[in-house]
């Protein structure tokens, strides 16, 4: 049996390799803090690791230290080293760290510890310890998981089972003590399977920094990827992104119909009133449309004022509709109050009527309808009608169509 193992692990050893262990990833961690003074949660990791760290070295040292500086103190600093850990998760998920919340267990530790009818017994001791770390280890487990569907990053299930094992490790002391023995004897001797547990929760500990450091680098490339799919100011996809899923949308959908929308007399909210109050309006022109976007719709902002929805299986009817719908919507846009600007849009509306449209057409078409709804005083919906803009407007809707063409297939080679 492995409990009859008495000499198969030496404790002291164990803890001294546990600290050495935690020291290591502690002295990493400092050297990543010094390369990112502006993190606010490695300070809390190096924090974390000096306190365990000396918590081991202290508790390493329980037969020639006095009991009230290596379980005491010792112990109580290792409880501490796991709640500031939690709330180093706490920062990272994007709340704000509390000292409070992380002394907790220290000071519920040294109270209890305090008490002669804990101090005089090891079980009791052992129980309380299992039951103050495993409960931080639940509660980190439980913060990592409660972000998982606004943010899912593949670690995110790494390091919340981590959690949730070093958690179990913890609480397995409390019926090992009570039904299998104490993890100190009388005599001085330890339990072989507190061995075990120091040696567990060692691998534990490296395994939770690896899997939030994996969780880190995971969000910084996500970050960085949004940022090359999506318009810094309005965070809506960018012009390159709007492309690649036009394309891909146009081949796996039967039609589709483009909007085209351009602000109105943008270039003179700039020259006028700013460009501070110029991306006011974007923003909330942004807002507007967006909040009517029904999912599995495309909305991007592919140039400075103008915006491009391209909408899956909708017919040309029914895309004016919608268009002249969103055009009411922004000339009913609420602004600050001290702006007095009043904000109108030009929308073109074209169709794809089969599956495996070429975007670059369906971009001019649209492109044509906005440039007709410019030319009829703005503020208006146009739909792309070839012969009826073909008979009242002879030789300049060849030339409406073409230089949209030439001007988005350029757009276009930028984007790829």
């Amino acid at each position: 049996m492995i409990f009859g193992m008495d000499h198969s692990l030496h404790l002291p050893t164990v803890m001294i390799v546990h600290a050495l262990i935690t020291l290591i990833s502690t002295v990493v961690t400092i050297y990543m803090w010094l390369r990112n003074r502006d993190s606010r949660i490695l300070p809390m990791l190096v924090a974390a690791g000096l306190a365990g760290c000396t918590a081991m070295f202290l508790h390493s040292a329980r037969s020639s230290l006095p009991l009230f500086l290596s379980s005491g103190v010792g112990l109580g600093l290792g409880v501490f080293a796991v709640g500031l850990y939690w709330q180093a998760v706490v920062v990272f998920e994007g709340g704000k760290a509390s000292l409070t919340k992380a002394s907790i267990g220290l000071i519920v530790w040294t109270a209890l510890w305090l008490m002669p009818v804990v101090y005089q017994s090891v079980e009791l001791r052992t129980t309380i310890l299992g039951l103050l770390i495993a409960g931080y280890c639940f509660l980190t487990a439980e913060d990592i998981l409660r972000k998982a569907k606004r943010e899912p990053l593949p670690s995110r299930s790494i390091a919340a089972v981590a959690n949730l094992i070093r958690g179990a490790v913890w609480l397995a002391p409390v019926p090992l003590s009570l039904f299998v023995g104490p993890a100190y004897a009388a005599d001085g001797t330890t339990a072989p399977w507190f061995a075990y547990i120091v040696l567990a929760n060692s691998m534990m500990i490296v395994l939770t920094l690896v899997a939030l450091l994996m969780l880190a680098k995971e969000r910084d490339e996500l970050r960085y990827r949004l940022a090359s799919e999506r318009d810094p100011l309005t965070n809506l996809a960018n012009r390159r992104t709007f492309v690649t899923s036009a394309c891909k949308m146009l081949q796996e959908q039967e039609g589709a119909s483009l909007l085209l929308l351009d602000i109105d007399h943008f270039k003179v909210v700039n020259d006028t009133h700013g460009h501070a109050a110029g991306d006011q309006v974007l923003l909330a022109f942004s807002r507007t449309i967006e909040q009517r976007m029904p999912k599995g719709w495309l909305f991007a902002r592919i140039g400075g004022e103008e915006f491009a929805c391209l909408m899956p299986r909708m017919s040309a009817q029914k895309a004016v509709a919608v268009a002249e719908n969103l055009r009411l919507a922004v000339a009913d846009m609420l602004l600050p109050a001290s702006s007095p600007l009043r904000v109108t849009v030009s929308i073109g509306v074209s169709e794809a009527k089969e599956r495996g449209a070429d975007l670059d057409e369906l971009l001019a078409t649209a492109d044509a309808a906005l440039y007709r709804a410019k030319a009829d005083g703005r503020n208006c919906v146009r739909l792309y009608e070839p012969v009826a803009l073909l008979a009242e407007t002879g030789n300049t809707l060849a030339l409406a169509v073409e230089q949209p063409r030439r001007r988005l297939a350029r757009m276009r080679r930028r984007a790829g």
